[in-house]
């Protein structure tokens, strides 16, 4: 039995399973997170901490990993293409620092508009070849999204 599509979606079709995507992924790393997290809590260096300050980390980054693999998977099954999961990661993260920066939640209702972010940065119709230098030129912008969260990140903690 296979678990993904036979054709790209495209149109309104590939929005709505941009959005389908979201919800099975966030599912998934859910899932994982709660299963992870007695495991988690039993580690020595958890049990240790008072505050509960480390398995809330952990348990955080455990999350946040599970969300990305879960993104991948199901692009792969979702027939969105990597590049979807990369973008929606990335912006993702991009969301995340700006929460942090700004030590607000305001934004977060911004997190409805991502899936379709991600599907309109990478739509591309099936009757028209992507040149390569709009190819390039996207997939750059993601080099440089995400060097740009990876920098603020150890600034962040460095400082």
């Amino acid at each position: 039995m296979r678990f993904h599509l036979k054709d790209t979606p495209w149109g309104a079709a590939r929005f709505t399973y941009s959005y389908l995507g979201a919800v099975v992924a966030a599912a998934i790393a859910g899932l994982f997170t709660v299963i992870a997290n007695p495991v988690v809590d039993a580690l020595p260096t958890c049990r240790a901490d008072q505050e509960g300050t480390c398995a809330a980390t952990l348990t955080g980054i455990v999350g946040t990993v599970a969300l990305f693999a879960a993104l991948f998977l199901a692009a792969h099954i979702l027939r969105l293409g990597w590049q979807w999961a990369a973008w929606l990661m990335a912006l993702s993260l991009i969301l995340l620092q700006i929460v942090i920066e700004t030590n607000t939640f305001t934004p977060a209702w911004s997190l409805i508009l991502l899936p379709a972010l991600a599907s309109l940065l990478t739509f591309i119709r099936p009757d028209r070849e992507l040149k390569k230098t709009t190819s390039g030129l996207r997939l750059a912008a993601l080099v440089v999204a995400l060097a740009q969260f990876l920098v603020w990140f150890i600034l962040l903690i460095t400082t």
